[in-house]
């Protein structure tokens, strides 16, 4: 198989030189590398000239989506390997990914992992969700239900069959790509895939993100399973994503232990009721909690506690409106539809 790799990239001067040269270190080389500037204002595109790549440059800034359907357009390969330009891809990533679509001929998207080490060490916030990001998606090797582009590769024909990503949405695309997946097609996480990935490292930009996502995600997904897709190739039986009963439970026991608090006013024996919340999501959490504990140490291990709170929270808040969001664009649609000749009594 031909590999082209993709590299959407816009601002990301400091780490686009590791990405590059990871790219071109790999055993299994590349058939090609197309980087796909999306009008970035630093030294990235002198820095991509620096390789011998393709170099797309956009005249203005059109968003990820957009980026990475330029990069398969460009593409002349029979798989695309679309890596992010804040990531460096272990030697193997390459091999690994053509093995597994080799040896499952009904994988369709197959993605990678993060490693446990950033790529750059930036403090706490980066540590904690480089952790979780690694721990989250080596539990979720073998097939799984959710896409995610930051390391991962797709046939060619695969990802034609699908449409490319939505360039009208600049978080959560690679998820929504996955509703649009037809379910013949299987999508695989490989922990022989593996990428050190630069992450934010503050936390205000850190939950923004999180936000943005959570609302944006939540849309789609309760979109693909509210509406059937229109008749073609694609098959309509396609799940989203599984209900993951612990992210659940985080979620909603953060958000109601916010919510009751305030009970505390009424009688303090009402204080059982948000302490049991939060207790149910430690419980929910202790996977999670126990690896931060082996790996980084009890005052770690209360750090990341305190971050996996805020994070259920915000997740909570986006996720709320995301559905109520897709809701409401339900209803209208529904309103806003003719009504059939004949029907009227």
């Amino acid at each position: 198989m031909r590999v082209s790799v993709v590299v959407p990239n816009y601002n990301k001067e400091r780490t686009l030189h590791d990405c590059l040269s990871a790219v071109y270190a790999q055993t299994t080389p590349p058939a090609e590398v197309i980087v796909v500037d999306d009008a970035s204002t630093d030294r990235s595109r002198r820095i991509a000239a620096g390789f011998p790549c393709t170099v797309l440059a956009f005249p203005v800034n059109r968003g990820v989506s957009a980026a990475r359907n330029a990069g398969a357009a460009r593409a002349t390969g029979d798989v695309l390997f679309f890596v992010d330009s804040d990531i460096a891809l272990a030697p193997g990533a390459l091999a690994a990914a053509v093995r597994t679509l080799e040896a499952y001929p009904d994988c369709g998207v197959v993605q990678g992992i993060y490693d446990l080490r950033p790529l750059y060490d930036d403090g706490p916030v980066e540590a904690y969700k480089t952790l979780f990001e690694h721990f989250w998606r080596r539990r979720a090797t073998g097939v799984t239900a959710t896409t995610m582009f930051a390391l991962t590769a797709v046939p060619k024909t695969v990802f034609d069959l699908v449409g490319g990503f939505d360039e009208r949405l600049r978080d959560a695309e690679d998820v929504e790509f996955g509703t649009r997946l037809p379910a013949r097609y299987e999508i695989r996480m490989s922990d022989e895939m593996v990428g050190r990935h630069d992450d934010v490292d503050q936390l205000w930009p850190y939950l923004s993100e999180l936000f943005r996502r959570a609302v944006t995600y939540a849309g789609a997904v309760a979109a693909a399973r509210w509406e059937r897709p229109a008749a073609g190739p694609q098959a309509p039986d396609r799940t989203p994503h599984r209900v993951d009963l612990g992210s659940v439970v985080g979620m909603v026991g953060s958000g109601l232990a916010v919510g009751t608090a305030p009970l505390v006013l009424v009688s303090p024996w009402l204080a059982a009721l948000p302490a049991g919340l939060l207790a149910a999501v430690v419980v929910a959490d202790r996977e999670l909690l126990a690896f931060a504990l082996r790996h980084r140490g009890p005052r770690f291990l209360l750090y990341a506690a305190g971050l996996r709170w805020l994070t259920h929270l915000t997740e909570f808040v986006g996720m709320g409106l995301g559905v109520c969001g897709a809701l409401l664009r339900r209803v209208r649609a529904v309103r806003s539809r003719p009504v059939a000749v004949g029907s009227r009594r």
